[in-house]
């Protein structure tokens, strides 16, 4: 009798997005720092940090643009591509905007003590020092007057809800809010706050995010990630923005992250090119213990209308200061392939933990477990029906992806192929061939750059290019070895590398 769980050595189909910051690219802040002969030690540990989360499964990286100059991005842009080459990785560049942020103001004397029960007077229009009864708060443009969103017996979260403050008086005019503290917790400069079910007075495109998409346009990032999406108008109004500033290939990846996104989730999906379930401020804005129902239901919306989802935030918390992730984590990671997301991701794991190469690795280790265990044949007779995309592509898809589909025992899955190479320009095609989830990666050979890096996120999908694509069908059986030949060594090597690692840390 078979116990336990035969595995078998395959190439990871879930993508892993990855936030990049100083456990990558070091505490290198501009060019001068990073050109200095004095820090080639940091710059070459840079080189190596990027190669080795790339060689463990990185298949997109993201650029957090509510911390970092220009130069720091721009750094953290030309290390990734430049390693992306060497490693011959077609890997996409993601900026996450900051969006429609309200932050602390100055906190003097460091962080300050609030007490439960405590008066804290906040003020939204008069700029003050901030101490343990009182502190300032405002947008990007300091110009936000957050008392007119903010009604008597409602809520203030500071600092990702550690701190609730339950408002007591608003006056409008004056931009003075009175609360009542009804928790300890101490607080510093610019920390987030969260007005739960509020309407947001403040424009949604600040003049920051429209310089920050300049700079994405600039750079040909591959997708937008935009904070706190609240309507299809606020997708529409990044849409246009990009479009007439020469942005027309970048996709949006829309964060679900508030009560309005909830409401709204069905106009965001049809504007939107895909999302990402932010799980963070989601949980400020709704219930927490609602937030795994959300995340299951936004997953399915988006297979049943052939959408890629991005599941996010403290998937493996735990690793940005441990070796290994509690058993928790490796749950929430493994239900959120077994239920049909594209890609998972990591923040502060990859971007300022200890261990960000073992937390790519650890992921990549659930994310394939849970291909494992996939069902595939549901995927492929109950949701991809459903899915509203060309008739003709689903078609083909469905015809590839049920010779793929596993046989043998359920706990020990036995599959037919390992990759399946298609010659195609087709973008419907491959977006279809990724949402019906095909039990093996489909590597497309194609000659159309803009193709190359514009399925970071989409599960499944794989790119090699040719120079054409026409002679390239010609001699499909040698240009097919060489694409697989592309990623079955690097798979080894990296299993390898990582194992031998792992064995050492421990």
């Amino acid at each position: 009798m078979k116990t336990g769980i035969r595995v078998k050595s395959y190439y990871k189909r879930t993508k892993i997005v990855a936030t990049l910051g100083p456990s990558i690219t070091q505490k290198l802040w501009d060019y001068k720092m990073f050109k200095d002969p004095a820090n080639k030690k940091l710059a070459d540990l840079a080189y190596q940090r990027m190669e080795e989360i790339f060689r463990a499964g990185v298949n997109c990286v993201r650029l957090n643009f509510s911390h970092g100059s220009y130069e720091e991005h721009q750094i953290r842009i030309d290390v990734a591509r430049e390693v992306a080459k060497k490693v011959n990785r077609n890997i996409s560049v993601m900026l996450d905007t900051k969006g429609p942020e309200i932050r602390l103001g100055k906190i003097v004397n460091g962080p300050q003590p609030i007490k439960m029960d405590d008066t804290i007077t906040i003020y939204t229009l008069k700029e003050i020092d901030g101490d343990s009864h009182q502190f300032f708060v405002t947008d990007s443009t300091g110009t936000y007057n957050m008392a007119n969103d903010v009604k008597v017996g409602g809520l203030i979260l500071v600092d990702d809800g550690k701190l609730q403050l339950k408002i007591t008086d608003v006056k409008r005019e004056e931009g003075i809010i009175t609360t009542v503290a009804l928790n300890n917790h101490q607080v510093n400069d610019k920390k987030r706050i969260n007005l739960p079910n509020a309407e947001y007075s403040m424009p949604f495109l600040s003049e920051k995010d429209k310089q920050d998409l300049l700079f994405g346009i600039k750079n040909n990032v591959d997708y937008v990630a935009a904070s706190f999406i609240n309507s299809a108008a606020n997708v529409n109004e990044i849409r246009n923005f990009l479009d007439t500033n020469g942005g027309k290939s970048i996709q949006i990846i829309s964060k679900i992250e508030s009560t309005h996104a909830i409401r709204n989730i069905d106009e965001i999906l049809d504007a939107t090119n895909g999302v990402m379930v932010a799980r963070g401020d989601l949980a400020l804005e709704i219930p927490y213990y609602d937030v795994p129902y959300w995340e299951k239901y936004i997953i399915r919306k988006c297979r049943y209308i052939g959408k890629p989802v991005i599941v996010a935030t403290q998937m493996l918390d735990s690793l940005e200061r441990n070796i290994q992730p509690t058993r928790a984590e490796v749950t929430d990671v493994f239900f959120a392939v077994e239920r049909g997301a594209d890609a998972t991701m990591l923040s502060g794991e990859s971007a300022q933990g200890m261990f960000p190469v073992q937390a790519v690795y650890t992921m990549r280790q659930i994310d394939k477990k849970s291909e494992l265990l996939f069902d595939y044949r549901r995927a492929v007779e109950f949701y991809f029906p459903k899915a509203q995309l060309p008739k003709y592509t689903k078609r083909i898809a469905k015809k590839i992806a049920k010779q793929l589909l596993p046989f043998g025992d359920d706990a020990a899955p036995s599959f037919k192929y390992n990759f399946v190479v298609i010659f195609t320009n087709d973008k419907p095609l491959i977006w279809t061939l990724s949402n019906i989830r095909p039990a093996a990666t489909i590597i497309v050979v194609t000659d159309e750059q803009e193709l190359l890096t514009c399925f970071g996120i989409n599960y499944g999908i794989q790119t090699y290019h040719v120079k054409d694509i026409n002679k390239a069908k010609i001699n499909y059986k040698i240009i097919a070895r060489e694409a697989i030949n592309c990623f079955e060594p690097n798979e080894q090597q990296a299993v390898a590398f990582f194992d031998k690692k792992f064995h050492e840390i421990n």
